[in-house]
């Protein structure tokens, strides 16, 4: 009897652990309009478009940094598993490839690189495939993002 009442009281606590798994993963890919949704919610003014093939597209800005999420991984323009966030920079005279390399170096989750005009540029990942993310590691995610923008911004001189 006692075995029996263990394995229910298992079973009730892995059904309220799956539920409450299943609650909180609600930023998805798949789900454009959930991950605009998302960013308002943090308290990002943002609207949605399509990028060149078509896939979602939102466009945002953090103090007065303008930054795009482009949509991956997509079938049809929609159903995506993944988001690049994405921030450049005109700069005047460039920076070098050695001031990149130890941004890169000394960084987590925001790699940097030059274009051809030597301009600086941001990005960032995030996998929203399967299942998504819960609505507070998004914002987690979005908040690292607004913190190494200001950072990088301090770096280059913006």
């Amino acid at each position: 009897m006692k075995f029996h009442t263990k394995i229910i009281g298992s079973l009730a606590v892995a059904t309220l652990v799956g539920a409450g798994s299943a609650a909180l993963a609600e930023v998805t890919a798949k789900d454009a309009n959930a991950v605009l949704k998302a960013m308002q919610d943090f308290g990002l003014v943002a609207t949605m478009d399509v990028d060149s093939e078509g896939d979602p597209k939102i466009s945002s800005r953090v103090s007065d940094t303008k930054f795009n999420v482009y949509f991956y991984g997509c079938e049809d323009n929609k159903n995506c598993k993944s988001i690049l966030i994405k921030a450049g920079y005109d700069l005047n005279n460039g920076i070098s490839a050695l001031k990149i390399n130890e941004w890169n170096r000394e960084k987590r989750f925001v790699k940097a690189y030059i274009d051809d005009e030597g301009d600086p540029f941001i990005e960032m990942d995030i996998n929203l495939d399967f299942e998504g993310v819960g609505s507070q590691n998004f914002a987690d995610d979005l908040d690292w993002w607004r913190l190494l923008v200001e950072d990088f911004e301090d770096f280059i001189d913006w």
